[in-house]
């Protein structure tokens, strides 16, 4: 958008955005958590799809630990069925169930997702226009719920409360009308206001969460298929 054009509102553009996350099928995600030690995660690269619903496949690489003692070890992965499985990118051995470790396929649960943390952001505030990885986004601040943005980033929200939470959105015209907007059974085209990059503070971390190659396919094999 042009740089004299008027700020949207905030609670406009996080609605729009959040239908737009809701019918999400596949990204590629970024997180990385700083100076939180007691998260089971460290960083998270993949790519990730909500396909077939309600069991989500991811493939890719991670700093994760599987029990709350043991040291973070860097990993190639995928999550097929729930089940986390670790190798070298060519072979893969399970480890466990992906929602006792981290399963990154959460992140586009029609309810527990991103589409609901975009939609539960509280008093929202649009700031700024700036760049993100050369996408022009609207930069949007408030503050979250602990127990919303806990399945992101899990053991976050343990202690309770709220964060302040700082959110990128692409900064694209509105739809003319809500009517426009896509169904909720049609999935996105990877078009529309798309959430470029999150930020969560608690003291004395936080976590940021970078998204890309929205709507690109994703396939996953399971290993020994």
């Amino acid at each position: 958008m042009p740089a004299n054009t008027p700020l949207p509102n905030g609670t406009q553009i996080l609605q729009e955005s959040a239908r737009t996350t809701q019918t999400l099928q596949s990204v590629h995600l970024k997180l990385t958590a700083d100076n939180l030690p007691t998260l089971p995660i460290e960083s998270v690269d993949a790519d990730v799809t909500n396909q077939p619903q309600g069991a989500g496949q991811a493939i890719g690489e991670a700093k994760v630990r599987t029990k709350p003692d043991a040291p973070f070890t860097d990993t190639k992965f995928l999550v097929v069925d729930k089940k986390m499985y670790a190798g070298d990118g060519t072979t893969y051995a399970p480890i466990g169930d992906a929602e006792k470790i981290y399963d990154p396929g959460i992140i586009l649960d029609k309810d527990k997702g991103l589409a609901n943390v975009i939609a539960q952001v509280q008093n929202p505030q649009v700031v700024d226009r700036e760049q993100v990885n050369g996408i022009n986004t609207v930069k949007v601040t408030g503050t979250i719920d602990s127990a919303v943005i806990d399945p992101i980033a899990p053991q976050i929200g343990k202690d309770g409360g709220t964060f302040p939470i700082t959110l990128w959105i692409q900064d694209v015209a509105p739809p003319a009308t809500s009517a426009t907007a896509l169904p909720s059974s049609a999935p996105s085209p990877g078009t529309g206001p798309n959430l470029v990059q999150a930020l969560v503070k608690k003291d004395p971390g936080s976590v940021t969460v970078t998204l890309s190659d929205w709507g690109k396919p994703v396939h996953v094999t399971k290993p020994g298929s």
